[in-house]
């Protein structure tokens, strides 16, 4: 199982909350390397904590279970869609197992 992202790339466009991230922007919280038309331009090289499943693994698997940081990450994504006002197909849908 993976995390199940809609790309939408509200993440890479609120990156201003993230202390990890403070040399990828320059004040205005969208990713240096994010591009509306193509997504993130360093996929293959992004940071750690950009990478859901790998981040978990290295950072956190000691803190949550995978589901909870599963759904941790979904009601944050989901929160970051409603206030955008994004169409319901971006919502992350996790399944169960």
């Amino acid at each position: 199982m993976s995390y199940p992202c809609t790309r939408c790339g509200l993440c890479c466009q609120k990156i201003q909350y993230v202390p990890e991230l403070k040399n990828f922007h320059n004040g205005n919280g969208i990713c240096l390397y994010f591009k509306a038309d193509v997504g993130c331009t360093i996929y293959q090289e992004r940071p750690l904590v950009c990478r859901i499943d790998e981040g978990y693994e290295q950072l956190f698997n000691n803190q949550f279970s995978l589901t909870d940081y599963y759904l941790k990450n979904a009601e944050v994504c989901n929160y970051m869609q409603l206030e955008a006002e994004l169409p319901s197909h971006y919502r992350v849908k996790l399944k169960d197992g």
